[in-house]
């Protein structure tokens, strides 16, 4: 595990050895160049922004997705060996490292060596089932077949000799829902030494009257290049009775596009469906195919109305076909409204200030009524994302998304005794490299030196805690910051914040803490101790010592007070800029690391929250430079690790797939809830959202899902209702997970009596 922790982290390595010396090459004038127009003034001349738009398609191809679609044909087929089962038992985040591919016979096959391989499928309505597969035996001749757990009948194979082999009818159908198919192999393996068996395929069929061999329809089988009438297509190709299905998100103005054809001689019928979990299928388009000498291709364009939005589930169908004969879907793809993507206005200045456990609705425009000046004026002139999502509830572990633009699970910072590791370059690194001034300045202790932090920057500065810093210190040290000149560096600036925002200690004279609400509070909350005293209410057990509505009204105040003090902070940032001529080519950025609500039983601020949904919205609110985009609210799913992207593409740095999405390209494409899943991790946790779908779980278990606009507080597993849905999440988090590089070797926080005392008045 070492080694091939090193040797990830070695390659990302390169690949960021590569963006430093794309910035440094873009900054220093050898990069893309931008027209330049003279200042109003008369002064240094500004860049011009780029205004060319162009035109993207948005398009989903069913056959790029095929590994990720349910394959029917008299029954379920799963294809060992091969992505289309990756996913499918809902437990693991990872491959069963107890299964290999091979190749045999002409097609893909799993090596099983773990004793115990299953699957989650869905029946529509209760069906007569019965389970077959096609088996190589090598340590084992036998398996016994599980249903949810009960075994319901056993499939014997031959050592090194391939057979296909299935059960008898179940006595009883297996109702419709959600149900989980397993093969128990039996001999023995030495620790995989000796395979248990290997598989190319596994089928739960049904009950028919087909008295034909049974060809099962693999991916390599399904995926053809077809020509009718000597047009060619790739294409979907489907015995009948048979259908394709994939669950997507529908875009904006999504069409499904495709061509309709027979493959081989007679007849045959297609259909096209749309299912949603609780709801009646939906027919778009049946329509009847000839073979033969007159087979042609029927192009249909099918607008998709009333699933805009939605999670849906598409179905290719053959509902019937003469035998030896194929119905095929050319090129089947999911179109919606194009987009028209405009580059991001080049940046001089990069200012990203986050502040500590502000949730939605203490800020503009969430809450207009606030007395925040500063923050309503940014929410009006710049775009705010309405569906923003933190990574992980540890703290620091928030801040490293944001400063390198990796998940929690690739920079290794997961928990609240990790460190960032020295291998990983970060903004502060990168920019420095191209020859810009860097700064990070913070005010809360888990980001401190101890939790890797402080290194790679130009300027580095922890207000403790325990000092008398101001909790806006850090955006303060930016105005000083931009007032300095560095010759050497003058290609750009970067600097980065963390201010405590609503965290105690709160900067708060007796008589102003003595004119909060409630008038006659007598409770235990001071300014400087209320991070302590929380903690002890966080450690009490019995109800009556939780704490009180007059505790809950005073923190509120305090929180309150201490936005105010941020807000203006904020203006006087802003102020700073214009005068350093720099405002106009500004991207500022305003977000949170964390979400601390107020709630009556749990007091606010533990590090590591459970991964709740109040926790990880935080708002973001992004001015960028030249005003583009302002007054846009935008519904794209948006992360924390985005924030890396933006900045750089902001400084002209290009850092091609590394790191997250452009925050400016999806505001101005307008990109909807259902186009991207957002994953959140906790250690073995996780937290996905796709839409208004939440899937939750832990490694190793069944995972929740909620539908959150009917049940905000997922108080109710939708998981049967909606059984579509939830196993395409899962895969979708999945396939997230499958896409990140392993972590580089986990480094440990260093400790010292300062970073214990900073937190020890945090509040830990």
């Amino acid at each position: 595990m070492a080694a091939l922790s090193t040797t990830a982290g070695a390659s990302r390595a390169r690949r960021w050895a590569w963006a430093l010396a794309a910035a440094a090459l873009s900054l220093m004038g050898c990069g893309r160049r931008e027209q330049v127009d003279p200042g109003a003034d008369g002064g240094a001349p500004r860049p011009k922004i780029e205004r060319t738009a162009r035109t993207l398609p948005r398009k989903i191809d069913l056959l790029a997705k095929l590994p990720r679609c349910e394959l029917r044909h008299r029954g379920l087929l799963f294809d060992l060996g091969t992505p289309a089962v990756d996913g499918l038992s809902l437990l693991r985040l990872t491959p069963d490292a107890g299964v290999t591919s091979v190749e045999r016979e002409g097609a893909t096959w799993a090596r099983v060596s773990t004793r115990e391989l299953s699957f989650r499928f869905v029946l529509d309505a209760p069906e007569s089932v019965f389970v077959g597969a096609r088996v190589r035996g090598l340590a084992s001749k036998a398996a016994t077949v599980l249903i949810d757990g009960k075994a319901v009948g056993t499939l014997s194979f031959s050592r090194h000799q391939t057979r296909k082999v299935e059960t008898p009818l179940f006595a009883a159908p297996v109702s419709a829902g959600m149900h989980t198919v397993a093969l128990r192999f039996s001999g023995s393996s030495r620790d995989g030494v000796d395979p248990f068996a290997e598989v190319d395929w596994v089928r739960v069929g049904f009950a028919d009257d087909d008295p034909s061999s049974f060809a099962a329809p693999t991916l390599r089988d399904v995926e053809q290049d077809v020509a009718l009438s000597g047009v060619p297509h790739r294409a979907v190709s489907l015995r009948g009775p048979g259908s394709l299905r994939c669950t997507l998100g529908v875009p904006p103005d999504g069409r499904l596009r495709t061509s309709l054809g027979l493959l081989g001689a007679g007849e045959g019928e297609a259909e096209v469906r749309v299912l949603v979990d609780g709801s009646a299928p939906v027919t778009l388009r049946a329509a009847r195919l000839v073979g033969g000498d007159r087979a042609t291709w029927t192009d249909v364009d099918l607008p998709l109305l009333g699933f805009e939005g939605q999670i849906v589930t598409l179905e290719l169908a053959a509902t019937s076909a003469t035998r030896g004969a194929r119905v095929v879907f050319g090129d089947p793809v999911i179109v919606g409204r194009d987009m028209s993507a405009v580059a991001i206005p080049r940046a001089r200045a990069v200012v990203v200030v986050v502040l500590t456990g502000v949730d939605l609705y203490r800020l503009p425009p969430w809450s207009p009524d606030r007395p925040l000046p500063t923050l309503a004026t940014l929410a009006r002139e710049g775009v705010v994302f309405d569906r923003c999502r933190a990574p992980t509830t540890v703290t620091g572990g928030v801040l490293a998304s944001i400063i390198t633009g990796l998940s929690p699970g690739e920079h290794a910072l997961n928990d609240g005794q990790a460190r960032l590791p020295e291998l990983l370059p970060t903004l502060g690194t990168v920019v420095k490299e191209a020859s810009a001034r860097t700064a990070m300045f913070t005010a809360n202790p888990w980001t401190g030196e101890a939790f890797g932090f402080a290194r790679g920057w130009d300027r580095y500065t922890m207000f403790s805690p325990i000092s008398p810093a101001l909790g806006t210190a850090p955006i303060d040290e930016i105005v000083k910051f931009i007032a300095e000149k560095d010759q050497s560096r003058e290609k750009g600036l970067l600097a980065v914040a963390h201010a405590r925002g609503i965290h105690p200690p709160y900067d708060l004279s007796p008589g102003e803490f003595a004119q909060l609400p409630p008038s006659d509070y007598a409770g235990p909350l001071d300014p400087r101790r209320a991070g302590q005293v929380l903690e002890r209410f966080r450690q009490r057990k019995r109800a009556k010592e939780k704490w009180s509505a007059p505790d809950r009204a005073r923190l509120s105040g305090m929180m309150d007070a201490a936005l105010v003090a941020t807000d203006r902070s904020l203006s006087n940032l802003i102020d700073s800029l214009r005068k350093a001529e720099l405002w106009d080519d500004t991207l500022l950025i305003v977000t949170s690391d964390v979400a601390a609500a107020l709630d009556p039983v749990a007091p606010p601020f533990p590090e590591a929250l459970d991964l709740s949904e109040d926790v990880l919205s935080v708002p973001l609110v992004v001015r960028f430079p030249r005003g583009a985009l302002a007054g846009t609210r935008a519904q794209a799913p948006a992360t924390s690790a985005d924030l890396a992207r933006t900045a750089l593409a902001a400084l002209d740095v290009d850092l091609g797939a590394q790191g997250g999405k452009d925050l400016f390209s999806l505001a101005a494409t307008g990109t909807t809830p259902v186009e991207r899943a957002l994953v959140a991790r906790l250690g073995d946790r996780y937290a996905s959202r796709w839409g208004d779908l939440r899937l939750a779980g832990r490694q190793g278990a069944t995972p929740t899902l909620c539908h959150l606009p009917s049940d905000p507080r997922c108080e109710r597993d939708a998981l049967e209702d909606r059984p579509h849905q939830a196993v395409a999440l899962f895969r979708e988090t999945f396939d997230a997970e499958q896409r990140k590089d392993p972590p580089p070797r986990r480094e440990s926080a260093r400790w010292d009596a300062d970073t214990t005392a900073a937190l020890n008045v945090w509040g830990r």
